[in-house]
């Protein structure tokens, strides 16, 4: 157990507990410091603290950093899809079937053991396990990932996210059609109240906001263009399956077999067909655009689809189907 005793300036301007601590350059992340003030391990004295606390100068915060045995990370030689690199930080095409960072059941051959065989210059913040690691993208979800370098360019990505300042488009596959060619869905996330591991639309949930819009309509599915304007664990699923077009081949979100009795029964081969080159949801990061946080540049990237997308695509539009980047 790390104790760490903080004193927080008389002249600081009114802020967030959460907000300052991860300007300290502790080593945590924002949800991590959430996390430990919900445990009682973050607390000011003589003060109730919750994450949403305003600090206003003065107060003496004990900090408690519980020391977890974990396997230790290492770098390991996997190849991967740089798309661009600086001294600031790097973008990564992510494949499918891919973990982002370590974690329990998942200690190594994860992209970010990838990544510190690449360059070992990585952000601090997110502690000995998830360097450098500004957003995740799921395990069998493909695509555009940032990662930081330096310290002060991660606080900034990771603020610039929360802002929505940083633009995430998805590539999706969905059974059915939309009644409209753009569909926006601002419905909560929470835990699932069945299964803790799933998430979904729930009344306490944290706001979620996604926007689909169709690109093109096969016979039983639309290919669609998701945008992010939130963050939420499996948003993008989640919120596909709450308007009753579950994203094609979602094994936990209903997008498998359980899909292939509400279509017209001329497909339904055709169906089962598609899901035996589809074992995972077909989600890819599209597109990601943001301005460089230290070069003020306009950085805009393009990840192109990975195999069993394509695959996909082709079977049920032909050879000749081209997608406009």
């Amino acid at each position: 157990m790390i104790i760490k005793e903080i004193i927080v300036p008389e002249n600081i301007i009114p802020c967030r507990i959460d907000v300052y601590l991860v300007q300290l350059g502790l080593g945590l992340s924002r949800s991590q410091i959430q996390k430990l003030i919900r445990g009682k391990n973050i607390i000011v004295v003589d003060k109730g603290t919750k994450p949403n606390f305003i600090l206003r100068g003065g107060e003496k915060i004990i900090v408690k950093i519980p020391q977890e045995n974990k396997l230790p990370l290492l770098p390991e030689d996997i190849p991967i899809d740089v798309i661009y690199e600086d001294e600031y930080l790097i973008v990564v095409n992510k494949p499918p079937g891919m973990v982002t960072h370590p974690a329990r059941g998942n200690w190594s051959g994860t992209l970010l053991n990838a990544v510190l065989h690449h360059t070992k210059n990585l952000s601090s913040v997110g502690g000995d396990f998830r360097p450098g690691i500004v957003h995740r993208l799921d395990k069998n979800t493909s695509g555009l990932l940032i990662i930081a370098k330096q310290t002060k360019t991660h606080l900034k990505l990771a603020d610039m996210i929360s802002k929505r300042e940083i633009s995430r488009k998805y590539l999706a596959l969905l059974w059915g059609h939309l009644k409209e060619n753009e569909v926006i869905v601002d419905a909560p996330i929470g835990h699932h109240p069945k299964n803790p591991i799933l998430r979904a639309v729930v009344p306490n949930g944290k706001s979620a906001k996604t926007k689909f819009t169709l690109i093109s309509r096969f016979d039983f599915l639309d290919l669609v263009e998701a945008k992010l304007f939130s963050g939420r664990t499996h948003q993008i699923r989640v919120h596909a399956q709450f308007i009753g077009h579950n994203v094609f081949g979602d094994p936990e979100y209903g997008g498998r077999e359980e899909r292939i009795g509400g279509i017209f029964p001329q497909f339904r081969e055709r169906a089962k067909k598609l899901l035996k080159i589809a074992p995972r949801q077909m989600l890819h990061a599209w597109k990601l655009s943001f301005v460089h946080p230290t070069s003020m540049e306009k950085m805009d990237f393009v990840a192109p689809l990975p195999e069993d997308f394509r695959n996909v695509l082709c079977e049920i539009a032909g050879e000749n189907f081209s997608l406009v980047y």
